[in-house]
């Protein structure tokens, strides 16, 4: 049996013929001594950020074969374009020099680092498991290629065997070849060891914190980009909205929005509901500060009504602050507090009808005239009880001709996260479209009986998470419980007690902790979301969705074993 590196093919790889190709190549008697790396990252390669290599062979006596597999079912190449299967996307390189390249890569990396390995034969194949393969070519030769005819009778360790020896025998065919030590028998045993030690640390990168963060944050601004198609189609339109689920782009476009209207010279009002993405907001918006007001709902009505914050007095948010903050308006003979535009982020909470007179009241024209742009998720993230005007009541009253431009594309979210919301949190019809690629990170879902073995799960998973290389602010921990009645306010464990802080007083090297509520509309690479004790009503639901629509990157659950079978039911699993 040959030394597979890994010792198994990776559940997430996607390819079946990489799959069947690493089994024949393990059981073939005929790789007994064989050194196998599987799916070979090459963080340094010359013709493009990072490559892979499907499969690196490393035959003692014989040489080092780079292979790359196809498992495609139909093939075809047009115009120079490559395409593996009838809908596949097209390919410029093709995959021999996508192999070659790599091969030649690795080979002249290897040689400079270890100048004895620089007699060592490296070459490069071409598996096409599933599809024939008889074309010829200047740009490859037919005996480095395994196609299915190949592929389905011989030893596919007899094919590579002969790949290498017909390579060894084109060598020796050409002048200028002194460098090639025919009858050395390399590489030797010790030399298949030194590339297989040397392999995996050049070749094989953990990216840093600080370097993951960085892709991470750019990798997203960049598909929000694309996003804003929908600013400059509904352009013409002096009232819109924008309604989406999470993760589509909204708050990104508000700012766009914002900074868009700071260009013409209006004056704007940039609201939203939660505070701290209030503050998040106004520290993206802080350059436009000369015409952009950017504050939550109630701070600028505590400013307008010239009122101080007062919980103990019933409904004083949601009804008393607005009422006495629209007569303000009213009796107001300047127009310090109107203005040529008004923006809404997390629209959907402010649908409530002491909210829209004080807005009306704040616009130029009004709601039914005036310019106005309001982004929300009106089907899912109406999670506080502020809102009591449904959105078709709000569209007849204030706006009855008002477009709507509907975002179904998830420009925040992985492919496997977004996936989950789906299954988990409800969410019908799904995206359309995912535009971050699949990081190969499931994720995880933890079951705990009892307070003390959560925060034992949420201590374990923390010191994994360092261990892996991350750091405190890339972490958020939510909960549907408030303040410190959640599982990570009541961790009492050194270091961990000290490391973990509510949001709001969160310092350097600290993890921040939060209600779900509180973090509505931002977002972290990290998310764990903790004390699921149900998801079976509506409100448990919506704060659900609400929580794993957060992670950007890793997403981590910790649910009461009580709802494991609800949630094994939902993701098709055995309970």
């Amino acid at each position: 049996m040959a030394r597979m590196i890994p010792p198994s093919p990776h559940i997430n790889t996607s390819s079946e013929g990489e799959f069947e190709i690493f089994s024949k190549l393990r059981d073939d008697p005929v790789t007994l001594d064989w050194i196998i790396l599987h799916s070979l990252d090459v963080a340094n390669h010359k013709k493009q950020i990072s490559g892979e290599i499907d499969f690196v062979v490393i035959v003692p006596s014989k040489g080092v074969l780079c292979v790359e597999v196809k498992a495609c079912h139909t093939l075809r190449r047009d115009d120079g374009q490559w395409y593996y299967g009838s809908n596949a996307r097209p390919d410029a390189r093709g995959p021999f020099k996508q192999a070659s390249q790599a091969m030649h890569n690795i080979r002249q990396k290897l040689a400079a680092r270890y100048p004895s390995l620089s007699h060592v034969l490296f070459w490069s194949a071409v598996i096409f498991p599933y599809v024939p393969f008889n074309t010829q070519s200047e740009e490859w030769h037919l005996w480095q290629v395994i196609d299915s005819k190949l592929f389905a009778v011989h030893s596919l360790g007899k094919l590579l065997e002969n790949v290498l020896e017909q390579a060894r025998t084109f060598i020796r065919s050409k002048p200028n070849t002194s460098w090639f030590a025919l009858g050395k028998g390399e590489p030797d045993h010790s030399q298949c060891l030194v590339i297989l030690d040397a392999l995996r640390p050049d070749f094989e990168f953990f990216e840093s914190p600080k370097a993951r963060m960085l892709r991470q944050n750019m990798e997203i601004k960049h598909f929000t980009k694309e996003q804003f198609i929908a600013l400059d189609a509904m352009e013409i339109n002096p009232r819109v909205l924008f309604s989406g689920p999470a993760g589509t782009g909204k708050t990104m476009l508000a700012i766009e929005t914002a900074r868009r209207g700071y260009e013409t010279g209006r004056k704007i009002l940039f609201l939203c509901y939660n505070r701290l993405l209030g503050k998040w907001l106004e520290q993206q918006t802080a350059e436009l500060r000369s015409l952009v007001t950017c504050r939550t709902l109630h701070s600028h009505m505590l400013i307008v009504s010239e009122l101080t914050a007062n919980d103990k007095i019933r409904d004083f948010w949601q009804e008393r602050l607005p009422l006495i903050a629209t007569d303000k308006l009213l009796d107001m003979e300047s127009e310090k507090y109107i203005f040529d535009e008004i923006i809404v982020d997390e629209a959907q909470d402010i649908l409530r009808d002491t909210y829209l007179d004080f807005l009306d009241l704040s616009l130029k024209g009004g709601l039914s005239s005036g310019l106005w742009r309001l982004f929300g998720d009106f089907e899912k993230q109406a999670i506080y009880s502020s809102a009591n005007v449904p959105l078709k009541q709000f569209q007849k009253v204030h706006a009855p001709q008002v477009p709507i431009y509907l975002l179904r594309t998830n420009c925040r979210n992985t492919p496997r996260i977004a996936e989950l919301v789906h299954l988990l949190g409800g969410l019908q019809p799904r995206y359309t479209s995912i535009l971050r690629p699949d990081n190969r990170i499931e994720p995880e879902l933890k079951y705990y009986t009892s307070q003390e073995q959560q925060q034992h799960l949420l201590i374990d998973v923390l010191e994994k998470l360092y261990a892996d290389g991350y750091s405190g602010h890339e972490i958020v921990i939510l909960s549907p419980k408030a303040g410190n009645t959640g599982v990570a306010g009541t961790v009492s464990d050194v270091p961990w007690k000290d490391r973990l802080k509510p949001i709001d007083f969160v310092g350097r090297g600290q993890i921040g902790y939060s209600s779900i509520h509180a973090f509505k509309g931002m977002e972290a690479p990290i998310i764990i979301v903790t004390d699921i004790d149900k998801i079976d009503d509506d409100t448990s639901i919506a704060l659900f969705y609400t929580a794993v629509t957060r992670a950007l990157h890793k997403l981590l659950i910790f649910m009461h074993e009580n709802v494991k079978k609800d949630i094994g039911n939902l993701l098709n699993l055995p309970t």
